[in-house]
């Protein structure tokens, strides 16, 4: 794909946009969505990185396809200036406000906000990081799932992805990592996960948080957890 696995986008998008882009990648990349809003300063690591892609650093990441775009929503009024859809919106009046967008703006329903990215693993499983979410960790966590990519470990987008997964009442193993963790002893952490392979039916989850924990997570109750990252401990006295 070459330089075409990264583009500049302007205009209103809602993640059926993206169809047509995850169907050509058939699983064999992840694609990135980012948002830089014009009023944070954070935003230029975000920036940073894209211009590090654009001149050339992206042929280094075979399994990644960046598209991203600019929006000038104001921070402090992003939630009241995000557009609440009703019932009463037809297909047709879709089209309409798309047709009038302003092609120099990117709008993605997805984060009315204006204000973050998205990392689609697939067309259904999607990572969102918006509102008062972590600069600094934009580009681990791309990198994090470029790794995680096609493997038995998956990614909870902090902790906000946590609590939706115990109020779905969902199952697994979740390793919470915070600021003090350590890049490779993330990456340490997940090798371990992999020597266990087939032998560990819960699915595992890394999620970055406050806590260095593991927690075994049954039907969205926490039935068992443990300080620090010892996996071998925390397997052995899982509750069988």
């Amino acid at each position: 794909m070459g330089n075409n696995r990264i583009k500049k986008l302007g205009g209103k998008y809602d993640n059926n946009s993206f169809k047509k882009v995850l169907k050509q990648l058939n699983g064999r990349a992840i694609l990135v969505v980012a948002i830089i809003n014009r009023n944070c300063e954070e935003c230029n690591k975000l920036l940073k990185f894209i211009g590090q892609l654009e001149a050339g650093f992206i042929d280094k990441l075979q399994q990644l396809v960046m598209l991203y775009g600019f929006n000038s929503t104001p921070l402090e009024d992003a939630e009241a200036k995000a557009p609440a859809k009703t019932s009463g919106d037809s297909e047709e009046e879709e089209g309409k406000k798309k047709g009038l967008s302003d092609t120099r703006i990117l709008d993605w329903k997805e984060i009315p906000e204006g204000h973050g990215y998205g990392i689609f693993l697939s067309e259904n499983d999607i990572l969102y990081y918006k509102g008062d979410f972590n600069h600094d960790e934009f580009v681990t966590n791309i990198v994090d799932n470029i790794r995680r990519f096609k493997s038995s470990i998956k990614t909870l987008a902090g902790l906000s992805a946590k609590n939706q997964f115990l109020k779905k009442k969902r199952t697994g193993i979740i390793i919470e990592t915070n600021g003090a963790t350590q890049q490779s002893q993330i990456m340490d952490l997940e090798e371990q996960v992999k020597t266990y392979g087939p032998k560990l039916a819960t699915p595992v989850y890394f999620c970055k948080g406050i806590n260095q924990e593991m927690q075994l997570i049954v039907g969205g109750n926490i039935v068992y957890k443990q300080k620090g990252h010892n996996i071998t401990k925390f397997l052995k006295k899982l509750p069988k």
